[in-house]
């Protein structure tokens, strides 16, 4: 596996299956448009959205995070829940596409490569003036909301 940066074509994918709304902040908040983990399947995963167990206050101390899955058949969304940094339920939306041991493995090394996301972020956009927004915002205000 490995990090990746995304191309608009992936983007406008992921947009399309989040659905993110210029009015609820929360629909882009966590969203990363700038890079995922790739498998040797050319299977890519990215974070969509994170909801901590204080905010959710469901009382079972889970936070939920749900991640977009980019396949050759489609672009679909996985639910995770972590409890104390231990995945303990995921959805599988196709397991011929990726397995539930898969995608834990994608999961895991997305949140494991934290430093190289970020140094690959830092590269994409050091030509990109984007004022006071981090790139999602910018990207979605600029490519997708009505101005």
């Amino acid at each position: 596996m490995k990090v990746v940066p995304l191309n608009d074509n992936q983007r406008k994918k992921i947009i399309n299956t989040v659905k993110p709304s210029k009015r609820d902040f929360f629909s882009y908040q966590n969203l990363n448009l700038l890079t995922a983990v790739s498998n040797e399947k050319n299977i890519f995963l990215t974070l969509s959205s994170y909801i901590s167990s204080a905010i959710a206050r469901t009382g079972d101390n889970s936070d939920e995070y749900k991640y977009v899955l980019l396949s050759p058949l489609g672009c679909f969304t996985v639910n995770c829940i972590e409890r104390m940094g231990k995945i303990v339920g995921i959805s599988c939306p196709l397991p011929f596409i990726a397995s539930k041991s898969e995608i834990t493995d994608m999961i895991d090394f997305y949140n494991d490569t934290f430093s190289e996301q970020r140094a690959l972020k830092k590269e994409a956009v050091k030509d990109i003036d984007l004022g006071n927004k981090d790139f999602t915002e910018w990207y979605l205000e600029n490519n997708c909301f009505d101005k």
